[in-house]
């Protein structure tokens, strides 16, 4: 283990620790004029990581440990290994708190760390990171790990610690929006769409470029469109004409079925007037801003449209 230290972390950290036996003698501790550790005040001491609350971490970890479990719940080694780590953090005292990673859903951060299996365990500290092991491992190799870790971090002034405190706010895991965001975002989940559409358009006069007010104007429009309507009734019934084609269309992406809701459209587009199909495609390109215009359904759908347009 000392090699993968050193190769990942020369020169950045002291890890003669990792070579030598636990300070036994009086003379070998720290001074008491030592500074004091200091406290961090963590909502748990298992958070999940991603890509939005990276930085926090590897900020963190110039204070405390960071260990990062990079897992995934379709591997048994790796569901066993978590469960291991979330039941021994604990036993440190707050000198490290780990952080879980899901490695299907956070893939770029997966690759700027080179992890390429799941069962994984690295840590960080002082803003780097620290391989420790892949696979999984027997509860004593795990705190034998750990114990090391730790004496790296003393040696090298990250001596923190955590502590749970039930006020402390929760690190987020999703982009936070901006106010005027949040604002018609709630407009949207009370049920005023229309005063939520004028907010999102506000936003979208003011930066015409931002996809989450584009998106936020389609879905508002969406759902003003089927405000009373009853959604299972015209799912049920075939439509038997253009209006009723896109309320069916609407209704099939109000339930998150993406892919009938753009087939709906695409496979009748071919033999619709040219009204018909300019109000088909401003329907689908609205539908593409609600889904995310990067989702493979979403591409799927676009080129089959450009491919009917040209």
């Amino acid at each position: 283990m000392s090699d993968q230290f050193s190769s990942s972390f020369r020169g950045a950290l002291d890890l003669s620790s990792l070579r030598q036996p636990p300070p036994n003698k009086a003379t070998d501790l720290p001074s008491a004029e030592a500074a004091a550790p200091t406290v961090v005040k963590v909502a748990s001491l298992v958070s999940e990581l991603t890509e939005v609350n990276l930085r926090h971490y590897l900020e963190l970890s110039s204070k405390l440990v960071v260990l990062v479990d990079f897992f995934s719940t379709a591997d048994e080694s790796s569901v066993s290994l978590s469960q291991k780590l979330e039941s021994i953090v604990p036993s440190f005292g707050g000198k490290v708190i780990l952080c879980r990673l899901e490695i299907e859903k956070q893939q770029r951060v997966v690759e700027a760390f080179a992890v390429n299996q799941p069962a994984t365990l690295l840590a960080m500290m002082a803003g780097q990171p620290v391989p420790l092991f892949a696979g999984d491992q027997d509860l004593d190799k795990i705190q034998a790990v750990i114990e090391k870790l730790l004496l790296v971090a003393e040696n090298n002034a990250i001596t923190g610690t955590a502590v749970v405190d039930q006020s402390a706010e929760p690190v987020p895991t999703t982009p936070q929006l901006p106010p005027k965001h949040k604002a018609a975002v709630e407009l949207l989940n009370s049920g005023s769409y229309a005063e939520a559409k004028a907010q999102y358009q506000q936003i979208l006069n003011e930066t015409p470029s931002d996809p989450i007010a584009a998106a936020g104007v389609a879905q508002a429009e969406l759902l003003l469109r089927l405000e009373g309507v009853d959604v299972d009734k015209v799912l049920n019934n075939p439509p038997q004409n253009f209006d009723e084609l896109l309320m069916a269309s609407d209704a099939l992406l109000a339930i998150g079925d993406y892919a009938d809701a753009f087939e709906a459209l695409l496979v009748n587009f071919a033999e619709a007037s040219q009204d018909d199909k300019n109000v088909m495609r401003e329907r689908l390109l609205q539908y593409f801003e609600i889904v995310g215009k990067t989702t493979p359904d979403v591409v799927a759908a676009r080129n089959r449209l450009t491919s009917m347009l040209f």
